[in-house]
Parts: C-alpha cells; sequence; structure tokens
C-alpha cells in the first residue's frame, strides 16, 4: 500500500486535542494515529481497530500529490490548464475553511461510536474528486473539459455546509427537513468570493459545474450509488464497521476503483463485483441506524443543536471579527466547528452539558465496543451469501451485549414515533423528543455478465434486509437524561431562551459583508485549526 518518497522531509504537525511536536517521516503515503479504547471488563483491550489511516495532502507552486487512505495516490497538477484552476480553488478561504469542518458534525469528545476522529470535509471532497478522476482516466468518453467538469461537481456539492456539517440543515430547516441549506446558499458563497469569474477565466459557467440539471453518477437520488455516498460511505465504514462486515480484503483493489466499479452506458454507477456490492451495502445501510440516527447519537445531535443556537443568538465567539451588527445566525455558522469551542466550553454552569456529553460519549464508545461490535460482527458475518434481519439498534444478539448494555447508564432510551423535537421535565428526569431524521439508502447496482441487476434483485435476503433497515429509520425515540433536578432545571431554561429568541433572530436581514468577513477569516484560521495532515512543500 505504501511506496517510498525520494526525498526524505520531515514535518511539524499541530494536534488540536494537545499542545505537542511530533515529527512525521514522509517514508510512508499515509499518516496512523494510535487509538486508545477502553478496556473490556475482563481486562482485555478489545478495539475495534487497533490504528486509523489518515490522508496526506502535499501542496506546491505545481499542484498537489494527494495520499488518500481510500483512493490511493492522486497527482493534481499534470492536467492543464484545467489543474491550475483546482489549485486556485484549493487555496481559497471557501476550500481552506473545510479543512475544519467535520463531516459527521460531532467532533470526537462527542461522538459515540470509536474510531471517528476529526474528519473533515476537505477530506471528503478531495476523496470523491480522486475516485472521479480514477474512474474516467482512460475513458474516451471524456475529454479533459468534461473531466473537469465532473470533478468540479463533486468539489462543489460541500463548499455550502456550514459549521458542524449538517447542523445548519437541522437549525434552519430541522431534523426531517431537506438537508440542502449548503446547497441554497452556494451561488451567493460562490459569487461573493468570485468563483463565477474565476470559472469564466477557464472558459467555464456555474450552471454546468455546479448547477447542472442532471442525475448520473456523479450526483443522484437514492437508492443509485453515486459518488457522495461512495465516497463517504466506504470512508466511514473503513473506520469502524468494516470489521463487522470484512471489508478490508478490498482495501488494495479501491486505489484502481476500476476494478470494482464501472461507469454505464446510462452514466450511471455499477459494482462489478458482487461480493464487494454485499458487503459494502450491508456496511453503508448500518451507518444510519448504529451511528447517525442511533438514539443516543441523536441525543448528541440534540444537546449540540441547543448549544450552538444559544451561541448564534447570544455571540458567544472570541474571534475578533469586525461585523455589522445584528448578525444573522444563518450567516454566523458559516464559520468553522473551532469558532465555537468557548461557546461549548460555558453551556450550562460553566460547561456542564460539555462534560455530560463527553461522559455519554466515552460510555456510548465502551459500549461499542465491549458489546455491539460482537453484535454486528456475529449478524453480518456472512453477508457474503445471506443478509440477516436488519439489526435492531436496542436489541442485544449475544451475551456480553446483554450484560454490558447498548446504551451510556446516563441515559434512558424507548421508542416513541410520535416523539417531537423538544424537552420536558417529567418525574425528575430531563426527557428529549428525538423525531427520526432523513432516510438514507442504497440498493447497488451489479454488474453480472454484461447484464446490470440491483442487489435486492440478486438476492431477495437483501430487499428484506432493507425494508428492516427502512423500519428502523422512520422511528422516533424518546431519550431521557439522567442528571440532578438543579441541572435539569439549567438544560430547560436554556431550551426556554433559545426557542423565545430564536423566531426574531432569523428575522433579521442576512449581510453580504458579514458572510464574506466571516468565511474569510474562516478560511484563515481554518488552516490553522485544521484536522487533516495538509503540508506546504
Amino acid at each position: 500500500m505504501f511506496r517510498k518518497i525520494s526525498t526524505k522531509r520531515y514535518y511539524l504537525c499541530f494536534n488540536l486535542h494537545y499542545i505537542s511536536c511530533i515529527l512525521i517521516s514522509m517514508y510512508v503515503r499515509t499518516a496512523a494515529r494510535e487509538y486508545i479504547s477502553p478496556k473490556s471488563p475482563e481486562g482485555r483491550d478489545n478495539v475495534a481497530m487497533n490504528y486509523l489511516q489518515l490522508p496526506v495532502y502535499e501542496l506546491d507552486d505545481n499542484g498537489m500529490q494527494i495520499h488518500d487512505v481510500v483512493w490511493g495516490d492522486c497527482k493534481i497538477g499534470d492536467r492543464q490548464p484545467y489543474d491550475s484552476l483546482l489549485m486556485e480553488l484549493a487555496r481559497s478561504p471557501l476550500f481552506r475553511r473545510l479543512q475544519a469542518v467535520e463531516q459527521l458534525t460531532l467532533p470526537p469528545h462527542f461522538a459515540t461510536l470509536p474510531n471517528t476522529t476529526y474528519f473533515s470535509r476537505w477530506q471528503h471532497i478531495w476523496g470523491s474528486l480522486v475516485f472521479v478522476r480514477k474512474m474516467t482516466e482512460g475513458d474516451d468518453r471524456f475529454d479533459d473539459r468534461q473531466r473537469t467538469i465532473l470533478e468540479l461537481r463533486t468539489l462543489f456539492s460541500d463548499v455550502g455546509q456550514t459549521a458542524f456539517s449538517h447542523l445548519g440543515d437541522w437549525i434552519f430547516q430541522g431534523v426531517q427537513g431537506g438537508e440542502n441549506l449548503h446547497d441554497q446558499d452556494l451561488r451567493e458563497l460562490l459569487e461573493v468570493f468570485g468563483v463565477d469569474k474565476l470559472l469564466e477565466k477557464y472558459g467555464l459557467t456555474l450552471d454546468e459545474t455546479v448547477f447542472p440539471e442532471i442525475g448520473d453518477w456523479v450526483e443522484c437520488p437514492s437508492p443509485d450509488l453515486c459518488v457522495d455516498r461512495v465516497d463517504y460511505g466506504l470512508r466511514e465504514i473503513l473506520r469502524w464497521s468494516g470489521k463487522s462486515v470484512n471489508i478490508y480484503p478490498y482495501e488494495h483493489s479501491l486505489q484502481n476503483p476500476q476494478s470494482l466499479f464501472r461507469i454505464n452506458d446510462q452514466y450511471m454507477l455499477e459494482v462489478t463485483n458482487e461480493d464487494f456490492a454485499r458487503r459494502f451495502a450491508a456496511g453503508y445501510s448500518i451507518l444510519p441506524t448504529e451511528h447517525w440516527n442511533q438514539p443516543v447519537h441523536r441525543l448528541q445531535l440534540e444537546l449540540l443543536q441547543t448549544a450552538v443556537k444559544r451561541a448564534l443568538l447570544e455571540s458567544y465567539f472570541s474571534d475578533g471579527i469586525d461585523l455589522r451588527y445584528p448578525v444573522h445566525p444563518r450567516d454566523r455558522i458559516y464559520g468553522i466547528d473551532s469558532d465555537f469551542r468557548f461557546a461549548l466550553s460555558m453551556v450550562g454552569d460553566g460547561g456542564a452539558l460539555s462534560r455530560t456529553m463527553q461522559t455519554i460519549a466515552s460510555d456510548q464508545r465502551q459500549a461499542y465496543i465491549t458489546a455491539r461490535q460482537l453484535d454486528l460482527s456475529s449478524l453480518l458475518s456472512k453477508v457474503g451469501s445471506s443478509f440477516p434481519d436488519f439489526p435492531d439498534p436496542l436489541k442485544s444478539y449475544c451475551h456480553p451485549s446483554e450484560e454490558f448494555g447498548l446504551v451510556s447508564p446516563h441515559v434512558e432510551v424507548a421508542r416513541d414515533d410520535e416523539a417531537r423535537q423538544g424537552v420536558s421535565r417529567e418525574m425528575g428526569r430531563t426527557s428529549f423528543g428525538l423525531p427520526p431524521m432523513k432516510i438514507r439508502r442504497i440498493d447497488p447496482a451489479v454488474s453480472i455478465d454484461g447484464q446490470t441487476i440491483r442487489l435486492s434483485e440478486i438476492d431477495p435476503s437483501f430487499e428484506n434486509y432493507l425494508t428492516g433497515q427502512t423500519e428502523v429509520m422512520r422511528r422516533g425515540y424518546r431519550a431521557e437524561l439522567m442528571v440532578n433536578k438543579k441541572f435539569g432545571e439549567k438544560i430547560l431554561d436554556l431550551y426556554q431562551r433559545v426557542n423565545d429568541g430564536w423566531p426574531g433572530a432569523i428575522q433579521q436581514p442576512r449581510d453580504s459583508d458579514n458572510l464574506r468577513e466571516i468565511v474569510g477569516q474562516a478560511g484563515l484560521y481554518g488552516a490553522g485549526n485544521r484536522f487533516d495532515n495538509i503540508y506546504e512543500i
């Protein structure tokens, strides 16, 4: 997987968790971080993964060398003049801020699964571009201009993401909304920063590179595969759920994606290896139910959303940006995650809410490592031949999970399909309504002997598996947070203040100058607060 780089270089890394200097030898193509997992009750380490590989990006005057953990090495700079356009974008504030925006919304210290260390939107968009570049290489259906348009379409897809990614969508559109706020604001963002003029310099337009009215392998509705679903799906599966579905034998093949995928005559994406299709589909399908919409994770998202709203209302920021007041929350949230660090540290009696969320997160990661991983591994180990009934996120399937439990001891969870978003105080407990989120599913098209067949048509057990997944994703929950009376009252007061102030705040006029200043500064700060291994050579 790794090749020696001709010149030995050492770089200075800044770690966001603690201030330290680390010498990193570039004899390897990717960086690795070691993870210390909590010990099991028996005293044995039972880790989801021993280490996690992270991408490396080397930028110089001539281009960028990407060493991606999913798709392998890729050079930006050889395909001129269009690669010069990509490098101009890579160095722009719009893109540099994505180095410090979390793909998975929750910061690692609030995350409910192991190995969900910082995972930036930068990592996802450039990984997607590498996938597109490698999939179109040698394909005479695409000339250099057409390849560039496809790359720009996937590159621009997440430029409009707010701090904490989809949190901005949920704040302004609701948890069951369209999750397209970042698309609604994208044209304004691009025009404010002159991207439309930059594209024109290279003979391209916003309409063909950002807003084409087309559904194809780059972007299309589910359950079809598209670049976005393939990249973020594999990127997260390889972090924590890959062991359950045994996808690791395909890691090397992914570096040549044409060995596993093809673009068919209808310009849609197909999988050419049935076994890989089965394992990828099984791994992807549990991402929403065991992670994004898992009830304890949903509770964490609910608490984070309220804390961020409070920061937006009360201007709890210490970045010193000179803005015109009042500042519309929808403008202010286009900063980076670290803009909210001070605010989150102060919510709820000097940071009590943040500490509570960290405790819940640690307990939940322990539950996965000790119990839930065994559940999923036992259920999904045979997906190469047949799919099981879809796993219920609140049901134990093996003795360790029955013994240890699947939910943090600080939280009680019950199914409530009529749940409405909000918080209440009943019988001495703080109760949260957690309605379901957007349904995400895939049913990959598989190429077999020149024919294209969906996986659900190949194997009826996968169709049943998908039916079970949809049923679980439609569930709502009610979560009860175990806190003392005084702190429970503080949470209620926090929610009340946020709900009282929010309608007036979002009625304020937006200001393009504020938006320009916030995003511009975020681009500068993003380089210093980046989550990824990005080096200027």
